[in-house]
């Protein structure tokens, strides 16, 4: 696990606008990780953009993505409220929605986040939406994917080939990803560990506190996650068990005082759950 340091910082208030005044030192003794570089893995932030970008362009050849009606300006809306108070506010967060009946979501090197529309139609208020949104902002943060996507590609020896060509109009990048079989058998390659969860929990977590959302949403779920169960994506069997997970986040929520008037659930929660729900069902089964 990354290292963590603890330090006494804890969110002003809700909607807190930028990190210095978020983590302005107050009473209360609490713990964030603050993830490091992996030394083998020197990838700058404009690398890791340019890699992630070409990974989603893949990845959306196979997904059923849904947009308008308002869907796109709130799920962006809320990933970007949560993504500049993170502990990386300088990559271009995105976030789209598939049109997948899986509960699942997950994210992209360099700021890509997708949603699946079954994990949203599982959920009830938006505390909850914040939390996977924040989860998802918690593996870019701390490089979770671009650390496997360069490991996998290392073990290939085709990390130092994509590096060069990441800038160059050649194809090279995208005949590489279609090499390792696409985004579908690249993702089912990337093995986070239950530390790596984690750490994306509590790094979201602190993102919901300062940017205004209660992180009581974490707790309903998992609550929910432990309820659906076999209707979540495999991609979830990789996740510490859901109780386990909710013993850390009680753990974090008895050191930290958490300001009044953080926001669990709203009308345009509900309003875009309903517009979602219009939308015509999944066409076909590749969006997982």
């Amino acid at each position: 696990m990354h290292r963590r340091e603890t330090f006494k910082w804890i969110a002003l208030g809700p909607f807190a606008m930028s990190m210095r005044a978020a983590l302005s030192p107050l009473a209360a003794l609490v713990s964030e990780p603050h993830p490091v570089q992996r030394s083998f893995v020197q990838i700058t932030d404009e690398q890791e953009i340019e890699l992630g970008d070409q990974f989603a362009a893949n990845a959306e050849k196979s997904l059923e993505i849904v947009s308008g009606g308002g869907l796109d300006t709130y799920l962006n809306g809320m990933v970007r409220r949560l993504a500049r108070v993170s502990q990386r506010p300088n990559l271009p967060y995105s976030v789209k929605l598939v049109n997948s009946q899986d509960v699942n979501a997950f994210s992209i090197a360099g700021g890509h986040v997708y949603v699946h529309r079954g994990l949203i139609e599982s959920i009830e208020t938006e505390d909850e939406l914040a939390a996977t949104l924040g989860h998802e902002i918690g593996h870019i943060v701390a490089r979770h994917s671009i650390n496997e996507l360069a490991r996998e590609l290392e073990a290939r020896r085709l990390l130092s080939i994509v590096l060069a060509n990441l800038s160059r109009p050649n194809g090279v990048v995208a005949r590489v990803i279609d090499r390792l079989g696409g985004f579908a058998t690249v993702l089912a390659l990337l093995h986070y560990s239950r530390a790596d969860e984690n750490e994306a929990d509590l790094l979201g977590f602190y993102e919901m506190l300062r940017a205004g959302w209660d992180p009581h949403g974490m707790l309903k779920l998992f609550q929910m996650l432990e309820l659906v169960g076999p209707r979540a994506s495999r991609y979830l069997s990789s996740h510490p068990p859901n109780a386990d997970r909710a013993a850390v986040i009680r753990n974090e929520l008895e050191q930290v005082r958490l300001p009044a008037g953080l926001r669990k659930d709203s009308i345009a929660f509900h309003l875009f759950k309903t517009t979602l729900g219009a939308l015509p069902a999944p066409t076909s089964g590749l969006a997982r």
